[in-house]
């Protein structure tokens, strides 16, 4: 059998159903608390509310459920177009959802919408949205992996390093995206690793990633070339400060050269190096 291509040869980390995530309590919980509504709404048809409600018939919380509802399906199609991964979709359907629960319960009776909200804040405490567990090539990095790996590994390999806090909703939701990148374009001129910030903040504080503090700044993906840095996304100013903006495939892939990479692996392969190809693969100027 002849040898598998080094641009093919892609460590796959973790092998686990990625839709089981799905299934998760933060999932799942959303439609346990939708009979709430349901239990108040027959309440409500029942008794006709009390003092503490905002409408005054079924006729005008029907009215008012239309609007919520009609505002919710645009919300999420907005969404949908606009979706990083299926896990930033599903994590705002889920939000909003709640979201629009509360709201009709406040008409209702606001004293439930208040109850409401404190089991909400105790599901997002116990319920958080679970990372993608999908198929992936990206190597969790310690820091003594990260020094053997990434600062005195092999000069011809680049690394993407991803620091990530497992808890921010931005790192969640690109997540997936981040393995199904890893899955394409590692290759023997580049590899991908995680660096969880929270777990090792000297290791993040030592490549200018802030850990707490500074959501914009999570994810922060840092490329090194010969274990030093030569560009980062989002981008950080000179007086420290990190640009807002919303990573997306298409800067990962743009920013950072990866079809460059790719095909100058290949060209290794083939036995023809190709020079060209090699100097796309990434920056060459430290961008701060």
């Amino acid at each position: 059998m002849p040898p598998r291509p080094a641009a093919e040869a892609q460590p796959e980390l973790k092998r686990a159903p990625g839709w089981r995530r799905f299934l998760a309590p933060y999932y799942t919980s959303t439609l346990a608390v939708l009979p709430i509504y349901g239990l108040a709404r027959h309440w409500f048809d029942e008794t006709g509310g009390s003092a503490y409600s905002r409408v005054g018939s079924s006729d005008e919380l029907w009215e008012k459920e239309r609007l919520i509802i009609a505002c919710l399906g645009a919300m999420l199609a907005a969404r949908a177009w606009r979706r990083l991964s299926i896990d930033h979709l599903m994590g705002t359907a889920t939000t909003y959802i709640k979201g629009a629960t509360g709201l009709l319960l406040w008409f209702i009776d606001y004293r439930f919408a208040i109850y409401y909200a404190l089991l909400l804040v105790v599901m997002y405490l116990f319920f958080p949205q679970p990372l993608f567990t999908g198929p992936t090539a990206v190597r969790p990095l310690t820091p003594d992996a990260f020094k053997s790996l990434v600062e005195d590994g092999p000069a011809d390999v680049a690394w993407l390093v991803e620091f990530y806090a497992p808890w921010a909703p931005a790192c969640i939701h690109l997540e997936p995206v981040v393995a199904e990148l890893s899955l394409k374009y590692s290759c023997s001129r580049l590899q991908f690793g995680r660096v969880d910030a929270p777990r090792w903040p000297q290791l993040a504080q030592a490549h200018k990633v802030p850990v707490y503090g500074a959501i914009p700044a999570l994810p922060m993906f840092i490329l090194f070339e010969k274990g030093k840095e030569v560009g980062r996304i989002p981008h950080m100013y000179e007086d420290g400060s990190i640009s807002t903006i919303t990573v997306q495939r298409q800067d990962i892939v743009a920013a950072f050269g990866l079809d460059g990479y790719l095909a100058a692996a290949q060209d290794d392969q083939r036995g023809g190096p190709s020079r060209a190809a090699a100097a796309k693969g990434g920056s060459t100027k430290k961008r701060r």
